[in-house]
């Protein structure tokens, strides 16, 4: 009796070590799951943003060759749309304020910004994906980053600012304050960086390549942030 007894706690045993091996087996592959459908809803996300970019990069292309202006370049990289002011006489020497004959540069610049689509999103086709994004706790935000550069040379005694470091800020500043005036949009869109002349894309031993640091970039950026 002792033996048959003991046949059926080794069985039960068997058994339920068998359910808790299948249980766990289970979870696992749940959360497997669950990883792999959350990575594939970030990667749609991050394409559908990209995508977003993508045309308004398209846009403001259009608006400057409509325009038919030459000093500002437009193009598209892992920072968002970026225009460039290349003009090296859109300011005066050791100044931040652009020139009154050079600001038709910050009119076309500022119309085309104004009218992007990629602010308007929730008045279009996008607005019941994005509507299903606030719903899990995201929301849309559309950033205007303006970074201002310099050359090398040093600036005089006598100058307003201390250094290029300064100037390149200021100028970021005169910049950021005017497209924020011409365009209407909240103060809270745009943001400001000055690098002097640490960044250069031209050689500062010539006239030539400091005439092509001195710029003004502006970073249209976009992402999904978690709301407060």
């Amino acid at each position: 009796m002792s033996k048959q007894l003991e046949k059926v706690v080794h069985e039960a045993r068997s058994s339920w070590v068998l359910s808790y091996g299948d249980m766990v087996t289970l979870l696992i592959t749940f959360f497997i799951m669950m990883i792999t459908v959350s990575a594939g809803q970030i990667d749609k996300i991050h394409a559908w943003v990209n995508t977003r970019l993508d045309e308004a990069s398209e846009e403001v292309q259009l608006a400057m060759v409509s325009a038919g202006i030459e000093e500002i370049e437009v193009s598209r990289n892992s920072k968002g749309v970026q225009i460039t002011l290349k003009d090296p006489r859109l300011f005066e020497v050791a100044s931040a304020q652009p020139r009154g004959s050079h600001t038709y540069q910050l009119d076309a610049v500022a119309a085309a910004i104004q009218n992007l689509n990629i602010f308007n999103l929730h008045e279009s086709k996008h607005a019941a994906f994005l509507k299903e994004l606030e719903t899990s706790g995201l929301k849309w935000l559309v950033e205007i980053r303006i970074e201002g550069h310099t050359d090398n040379m040093r600036l005089t005694r006598n100058a307003l600012y201390r250094d290029n470091w300064e100037l390149s800020a200021a100028r970021a500043q005169a910049i950021m304050i005017q497209l924020q005036e011409r365009t209407g949009l909240p103060a809270s869109v745009f943001a400001i960086g000055g690098f002097g002349e640490f960044q250069p894309i031209g050689d500062n031993t010539t006239q030539a390549g400091r005439e092509i640091n001195r710029r003004v970039e502006i970073y249209i950026g976009a992402s999904l942030v978690k709301s407060l």
